[in-house]
């Protein structure tokens, strides 16, 4: 990503609607799937960890390691006090076989070119009955300026999201898309965005996200409350449609 997106995210992350609504879904399905305690014995691996957002969360399942392609979002890491941290390019991890209980790709996968071979290696790297959970941004025809600022290669179905795990020998154990409840709100306005981009396309130099978009904090809380919500509704149900996805899979037993 660009540096301007590490930043924004860096400043954003504790308070703004978007993030909590997501880390709220995570350690949802963390609690559920993997559940808290014994920190010791297990390891945690957070692939694409960025600024930290989720390092600090998952130390309560386990001894956790970040890893990142670029040096920007370690650095922020190591700043904040994140002892476990290295440098790695998603289909070629320093890791030995079977070291991990949990990876986590929040996020990271649609900005990897080669996301099975990712996969892959998050399998070879998983114990028997290791468990992946993955995120990232929904439909291909949703894929505007925003995607180019922080690298996206590609956006995902369900189906093809799930089928690459499959391929690369994964059982699934739930998929869904998420940011249901405001998608019919945000959908129209990617769109509109899209089509004013083709009109006048954007200037190369603004490279932030629309994360960084100020929002009044009155509606930051109501947005952050229905976002939140997503968490309790996934325990029983998995969403047909969202401005993006979340997978649980797991190697064989």
């Amino acid at each position: 990503m660009e540096d301007t997106v590490y930043k924004e995210f860096l400043e954003l992350e504790d308070g703004h609607w978007w993030f909590r609504g997501r880390r709220s879904i995570f350690v949802a399905l963390l609690d559920r799937y993997l559940g808290r305690g014994r920190h010791d014995e297990r390891m945690v691996m957070d692939v694409g960890c960025g600024v930290g957002g989720m390092l600090q969360p998952l130390e309560a399942y386990g001894r956790a390691v970040g890893t990142d392609v670029t040096f920007q979002g370690l650095i922020h890491c190591a700043a904040r006090g994140f002892p476990r941290l290295v440098a790695s390019h998603g289909p070629q991890a320093p890791f030995r076989s079977g070291v991990f209980d949990c990876i986590t790709a929040f996020d990271a996968l649609e900005h990897i070119e080669d996301d099975v071979g990712t996969l892959r290696e998050f399998h070879r790297m998983l114990k028997p009955g290791g468990i992946v959970i993955a995120s990232g941004p929904a439909y291909q025809f949703l894929f505007a300026q925003q995607d180019r600022n922080t690298h996206h290669f590609r956006r995902y179905s369900r189906g093809v999201f799930t089928s690459r795990a499959r391929e690369a020998g994964f059982e699934i154990l739930k998929a869904s898309y998420i940011n249901f409840w405001l998608f019919p709100i945000i959908l129209p306005i990617v769109l509109l965005q899209k089509l004013v981009q083709r009109i006048k396309p954007p200037d190369p130099s603004q490279d932030g996200s629309n994360i960084g978009i100020p929002v009044w904090p009155p509606l930051n809380a109501l947005l952050s409350a229905v976002f939140c919500s997503e968490a309790k509704v996934l325990a029983w149900i998995s969403a047909p449609a969202g401005h993006s996805l979340v997978m649980v899979a797991r190697t064989p037993l």
